[in-house]
């Protein structure tokens, strides 16, 4: 499931840094004339066409470092955002050491206002090899009513697809497969919840509820967009899902006359 999407933070602070919040000679005025250019430049980052990472990590990171340590008393909210933006670089990169410590700094200067800010830490933490901290935050954040708007907004899919992801990754599987279940409360038709449940019935030996949600993972990729059908069905034949795929084949029409 795709994390917040990253021109939301692009696009204010690049408002931010070119002077349409903060006008440009008041941020010349508070670091040096070459600084405050580096820090215009992040406006020129250039994000991937979904928009979930950017095109050139490593630049963005050189910029942003650039940025954050060349004007050290930037308004904490430039700061905070700045400081996501480089989680964003460090976890496509596979960094998620350094992701995870921009991310609690940016949450240290603005605490968290929407559950993104807490399910994009998790996300890191997870394939950190971190399972266990991903489950804590994620069970917190709901246990607080910290919705994907802010405090009292539903949690929608994403705090449960992820809670799941979490809790498969520790072999909860019951656990899992609930979290999954919630969330299809608020998107029944998201086909990885169905996926990653059915992976979870499996390794509980509930072999009809994992083939009824195999079942329904191949029907809601035959329903999609071409692009996206072959995307899926590819991803479902690979890890985690290779095993799971091959142990629940699909059946024909045939075959179903037949029974």
């Amino acid at each position: 499931m795709k994390l917040l999407n990253l021109a939301t933070l692009v696009f204010p602070l690049a408002l931010f840094s070119v002077g349409a919040v903060t006008p440009r000679v008041a941020l010349a005025e508070r670091s040096p004339t070459s600084l405050a250019r580096t820090c215009m430049q992040t406006s020129n980052m250039k994000l991937t066409k979904d928009s979930e990472g950017f095109e050139d990590p490593d630049h963005a990171i050189q910029l942003l470092s650039n940025c954050l340590s060349g004007w050290p008393d930037a308004p904490t909210e430039f700061r905070a955002k700045s400081l996501q933006m480089r989680a964003v670089a460090h976890a496509q990169k596979k960094d998620y050491t350094r992701a995870i410590a921009d991310r609690k700094e940016s949450l240290r200067l603005v605490p968290p206002r929407t559950g993104w800010d807490i399910i994009s830490l998790a996300s890191d933490y997870r394939e950190d090899g971190q399972p266990e901290r991903a489950v804590e935050l994620l069970r917190t954040m709901l246990q607080n009513n910290m919705g994907l708007r802010g405090k009292g907004t539903t949690p929608g899919m994403p705090s449960y697809y992820h809670l799941g992801r979490a809790l498969i990754a520790v072999q909860h599987w019951s656990s899992a497969a609930e979290a999954f279940s919630e969330g299809m409360r608020y998107q029944p038709d998201y086909v990885w919840a169905y996926a990653y449940r059915g992976l979870a019935y499996d390794r509980m030996e509930q072999a009809e509820m994992a083939r009824a949600d195999v079942d329904k993972v191949r029907s809601l990729i035959r329903a999609s967009e071409p692009d996206a059908r072959e995307r899926d069905h590819t991803v479902f034949r690979e890890p985690p899902f290779t095993e799971l795929s091959m142990k629940y084949p699909e059946i024909s029409p045939s075959q179903v006359k037949q029974d």
